[in-house]
């Protein structure tokens, strides 16, 4: 574990309340996408279904912060609230990179303009040597 130790507990509440393992209905869309792999967290071995997206997304964290699935997924269970484990894993996978990312981040990749009608009269420009889209219109 990298040097801090507890930095991946900074993206999770502390478990006040007792989880349930309860499942979804299924619905009839079609074969599932979810990718089913196990987990052992402490003694216990479950099974967990997450899109490939989030698997690629908690490998990621896993290599970032040094430690394995196992652990990761570990920390996660003990600190998540009255959700199932699968619903933990995403919230905080959405947390730790929500945390991470930065308004130049944003800037660079070009966010903001996915669903506006105004990215059409928008002109780069540039600021500390990094090409951004601004409004021409406030």
């Amino acid at each position: 574990m990298p040097s801090g130790g507890s930095i991946l507990t900074d993206y999770m509440p502390e478990s006040s309340e007792p989880h349930s393992d309860s499942r979804p209905a299924p619905t009839s869309r079609g074969p599932s996408t979810l990718v089913n792999r196990n987990v052992f967290i402490g003694r216990r071995r479950t099974s967990i279904r997450l899109e490939p997206a989030m698997w690629d997304s908690l490998a990621e964290i896993c290599r970032r912060e040094d430690m394995s699935l196992h652990d990761v997924c570990g920390l996660i269970d003990a600190r998540r609230q009255a959700s199932s484990l699968t619903a933990a894993i995403r919230v905080f996978t959405l947390t730790y990179f929500r945390v991470a990312a930065t308004e130049d981040g944003h800037a660079r990749n070009g966010h903001g303009l996915l669903f506006s009608s105004r990215h059409l009269r928008r002109a780069p420009v540039g600021l500390n040597g990094d090409s951004y889209r601004r409004a021409d219109i406030p």
